[in-house]
């Protein structure tokens, strides 16, 4: 797929897999494309490399993460070598994310290059907005799952995409993901009966929360590999009476 993809908002799955997936599946990286602009939400493991296939990562707008596991994070040791120093050097990436971000990364890898490749920020709950020009805008609201995690809406040329993160069922999502064009939700339990109390959602969950938002199209992501995704697909399309698909890594969706 060429860098400068279809206007006026797209998504490209770039890796869907929860905290272990099946074999050759990359964990969570959404890249949204704005016009020329670029932001990738989430850096899990493996999706910097296919990341490179979409964008160079020197020109991305914005990275933000968010939360601190590391299926949604990992790959930002990936990008602090390119930065530094690789075809990144001498360019630095915006990069927003939880409170304490900066501290576990510089903790795992040392101190040495995070601060001249990553220009740091904090996302600060319950939520905020943040303008990155040219009439791109996201809004972030917490969720509830690890302490804190952020749902983010996108908003760009009268469209709009919301990216779910990790979740319990709640209602602060569909507030963000109200009208939206897409929201892409995780989807961990399958069609449902994990029973393990963790802050996940099945497909039931996620489209009750489609259909609240009066979203367009949900897109299921996220699954342990022993759910089976056909009847997850069924159990949200009893639900939500739009377009339910799973999120598949690569295929850009036109919001």
């Amino acid at each position: 797929m060429p860098a400068r993809m279809a206007e006026p908002l797209t998504l490209v799955p770039v890796g869907v897999g929860a905290a272990y997936g099946r074999p050759g599946e990359a964990q969570s990286a959404y890249l949204v494309a704005a016009g020329e602009r670029r932001v990738c939400l989430d850096l899990g493991a493996g999706t910097f490399n296919l990341l490179q296939a979409l964008v160079r990562p020197e020109r991305l707008d914005a990275v933000l993460v968010s939360h601190l596991h590391p299926d949604h994070c990992a790959d930002l040791f990936a990008l602090r070598v390119y930065m530094v120093w690789g075809p990144g050097a001498g360019s630095r990436v915006r990069l927003w994310g939880p409170p304490g971000l900066r501290d576990r990364l510089v903790a795992f890898a040392g101190e040495e290059g995070w601060d001249e490749a990553i220009a740091f920020a904090t996302l600060e709950p319950p939520g905020g907005e943040l303008d990155l020009g040219g009439g791109l805008r996201l809004r972030y609201a917490e969720v509830p799952h690890l302490h804190p995690t952020f749902a983010v809406r996108v908003d760009w040329a009268g469209r709009s995409v919301c990216y779910g993160a990790d979740c319990a069922p709640n209602e602060v999502l569909p507030r963000l993901a109200s009208g939206c064009d897409i929201l892409v939700a995780e989807c961990s339990f399958g069609a449902g009966g994990s029973g393990s109390g963790a802050s996940h959602l099945d497909a039931r969950e996620a489209a009750a929360m489609a259909r609240a938002a009066g979203v367009r199209r949900l897109l299921l992501t996220h699954c342990y590999p022993e759910f089976d995704r056909d009847a997850a697909l069924e159990a949200a399309r009893s639900v939500f009476p739009g377009p339910v698909e799973w999120a598949e890594a690569g295929r850009a969706v036109r919001a």
